[in-house]
């Protein structure tokens, strides 16, 4: 149970904060910059759930420092973390820290285990009003978040006596973002976009309890080779699944040659402007050291080189660049290289800026 203490100071944070007095905004109205204070589960000697090749410190630790970087960039929050590497710290130092701070809101990210799937997440049983808005704001929006990349079960919003959620003076959730012995979830769990997606619905859920006005819609889309309909090569083109360090469930690779014979991103522009494109390649030895990317600017191709010797697992920028609306074939994987090694055509993605 809390302490009668603790409870007074949550009463008179909630009722300060004036919960209640906006009932079309899920949290608390609040003057001064937010203090959010986010908690990856686990870390160092303690790595949590493991299954499927998965640890559940790394996880929680991609999906906090994803989380932070969108709150910073959409909204004037000030964002701490019981950790930002993988470090041991205990459940009484991430609970202290966070009193100490005075956070205005506490989250703590774990990866569940048990042969279950799905999401669900905690508050305290004896919670308060502010806590509960909070619970409420959080779990359908890190859901739709899920949702947004794939189907996921829904397991409820539920109450747990955890250290995190009981010793801590501001208003707390703790989320369990799927399970990581299930292979469906790991597999999941495997992927850029859907760690993202969760770090996204993590972020709009603080933002709507803060009562945080919506940043305007960016566009953005992702590409990968198994995108229906939005991926072409020739049969010059093999598909491999070698690389734990592939976008989704595979890629693809073709030896270089001095003629044409691109692998093609089809992409719908929206509009015409400038567009930031990413690109995602495993990377290894093998692979080529100059494998060129070719991109359908406004004024004409632009290619630009990359080593896939390295670097790989993770987006890299091959720049901004000023792209005409319609929908085409925009990135070209170019076999056109005299450097040995495979090209590699994986994913694509591209951002308007």
């Amino acid at each position: 149970m809390l302490s009668e203490s603790i409870v007074r100071r949550r009463t008179l944070l909630a009722a300060a904060a004036g919960a209640m007095v906006a009932p079309m905004v899920a949290g608390r109205a609040q003057a001064a910059v937010p203090r959010i204070y986010l908690d990856p589960g686990h870390g160092g000697t303690d790595p949590g759930a493991v299954g499927n090749g998965l640890q559940e410190k790394d996880l929680t630790l991609s999906i906090a420092l994803q989380l932070r970087s969108i709150l910073q960039a959409n909204w004037s929050v000030d964002v701490r973390m019981s950790r930002t590497t993988d470090a041991t710290v205990s459940l009484a130092d991430r609970t202290n820290d966070a009193n100490a701070w005075g956070a205005g809101l506490f989250v703590s990210v774990h990866i569940n285990s048990g042969g279950g799937t799905g999401f669900e997440s905690y508050r305290y049983p004896a919670a308060d009003a502010a806590t509960i808005n909070l619970h409420n704001a959080l779990h359908p929006k890190v859901l739709a978040g899920m949702r947004s990349v794939a189907t996921v079960t829904d397991r409820g919003q539920k109450t747990a006596n955890f250290h995190v959620l009981r010793e801590t003076n501001m208003p707390a959730v703790l989320t369990e973002n799927l399970f990581i012995d299930t292979v469906a979830d790991a597999n999941l769990l495997k992927r850029a976009d859907f760690i993202t997606a969760t770090a996204t619905g993590h972020a709009q859920g603080i933002a709507y309890y803060l009562g945080l006005s919506t940043p305007p819609p960016t566009y953005s889309t992702t590409v990968d080779n198994a995108t229906v309909g939005r991926f072409t090569a020739s049969s010059n083109w093999g598909t491999s699944t070698y690389s734990a360090q592939r976008y989704g469930a595979d890629y693809r690779y073709a030896n270089p040659v001095l003629a044409s014979d691109a692998a093609w991103f089809k992409v719908n522009v929206p509009a015409a402007g400038n567009y930031r494109i990413d690109v995602w390649h495993p990377a290894d030895p093998g692979y080529n050291s100059a494998t060129p990317y070719v991109i359908l600017t406004a004024a004409g191709n632009q290619t630009v080189y990359v080593d896939q010797r390295a670097n790989g697992g993770t987006w890299r920028s091959l720049g901004t660049f000023n792209l005409a609306a319609g929908d085409r074939d925009l990135v070209g994987v170019s076999r056109w290289t005299s450097a040995a090694g495979y090209v590699i055509a994986d994913a694509v993605r591209v951002t308007q800026v």
